[in-house]
């Protein structure tokens, strides 16, 4: 597909040509200074009146966005970056479809950049809608969008991770050119807890992975802690408690976990808890421990990490004084083995499932 650029034979408008619109876009998004300068309606007027400098293409933009391996940017991403609303990113791409696939500095597409400056989440799902693949490549660091989506805190809105996870379940299990996943970015960048529980219930294994430092999401979360001066020990806790629940098995002591993480350590964290058995009987034991566990998860209204922990040990649920009511919603998490030991370990499951005809 050719690129079309803004010579024509039409006369412009005055004071709606290149460099008229050139003067409002060519800031630097990351310096507050300058971002505050961006006029959206401004903007718009030209667009409104003369579309085609969407199609304008440059290299020497001030913010070096131009850099990229397609020579040059469009205005989209200035506009993008800057915060434009979503009636002027529409009018844009309506000028110049060809402006979405092109790649910026860093080898980052327009999603990319879109979401490391904090860009709307309605910008964001037009984007991702109007050209699908954007979700899918990566950038020069082999990063997804929702690598930056995780990372980019407090700028990128967890409704933003939330959406690309929607779309792209699987790049909860990316790993970059560090074999950091998402969730690993997430803890090396002070996240928030919303974004860290959406992670680790979209892909449970990245708590034991390491990525080329040899370190687990936790140790990163541990790394950032110890140079914030405000700490971060909610994290940090719910993510011990995750590793320890989650690696949790019925029926192994020793429980290795799942064999997707190819870069785990068994050494590096326990392998998990036993609630039943031997060490799991006694006062102080890894019984009062999963109980502790499911007690703060229910407390911090987390019911994907409830959820999570049932689907790995049904034993768990014994740890709860659950209503019967709830009892039943378990029963579609597990497999055929699950159900029956559910039903052993409370009969009374079967008092509360009713059955319609």
């Amino acid at each position: 597909m050719s690129d079309p650029q803004t010579n024509s034979t039409e006369p412009i408008p005055e004071g709606c040509g290149d460099e008229d619109l050139l003067r409002l876009i060519d800031l630097c998004p990351f310096l507050a200074s300058e971002r505050s300068r961006y006029d959206d309606d401004a903007v718009r007027a030209i667009l409104l009146r003369n579309p085609r400098v969407a199609r304008l293409r440059r290299t020497t933009y001030r913010c070096g966005i131009g850099n990229g391996p397609n020579g040059g940017a469009h205005p989209l991403a200035l506009v993008v970056g800057l915060g434009g609303s979503i009636d002027v990113v529409v009018r844009m791409v309506e000028a110049c479809p060809i402006a979405l696939g092109r790649r910026l500095s860093g080898r980052r597409n327009v999603l990319h950049y879109a979401i490391a400056e904090g860009a709307n989440v309605d910008v964001i799902r037009y984007l991702a809608s109007r050209m699908p693949s954007l979700v899918t490549e990566v950038d020069s660091f082999g990063a997804l969008p929702l690598h930056l989506a995780s990372t980019y805190f407090p700028s990128s809105s967890p409704l933003v991770l939330l959406h690309l996870l929607g779309l792209h379940p699987e790049a909860a299990r990316a790993v970059d050119n560090k074999s950091r996943t998402p969730l690993h970015r997430a803890c090396a960048s002070r996240a928030s807890m919303e974004k860290v529980l959406a992670l680790i219930e979209a892909y449970p294994p990245a708590l034991f992975m390491n990525d080329w430092m040899r370190t687990t999401p936790l140790g990163n979360a541990e790394s950032m802690h110890q140079r914030l001066s405000e700490p971060m020990p909610a994290v940090i806790e719910v993510l011990g408690m995750a590793m320890d629940i989650l690696g949790t098995n019925e029926d192994d002591d020793d429980v290795a976990p799942p064999s997707s993480s190819a870069l785990y350590d068994g050494n590096d964290h326990v392998a998990g808890i036993v609630v039943d058995g031997g060490r799991g009987g006694g006062e102080g034991g890894d019984g009062d421990r999963a109980r502790r566990i499911l007690e703060h998860f229910r407390t911090i209204r987390w019911r994907g990490g409830i959820r999570l922990a049932f689907a790995r040990n049904v034993r768990l649920v014994s740890m709860l004084d659950l209503p019967v009511a709830v009892l039943p919603r378990l029963l579609s998490l597990l497999d055929t083995e699950g159900v029956y030991s559910l039903l052993v370990h409370r009969p009374d499951v079967v008092r509360g499932c009713s059955i319609k005809r």
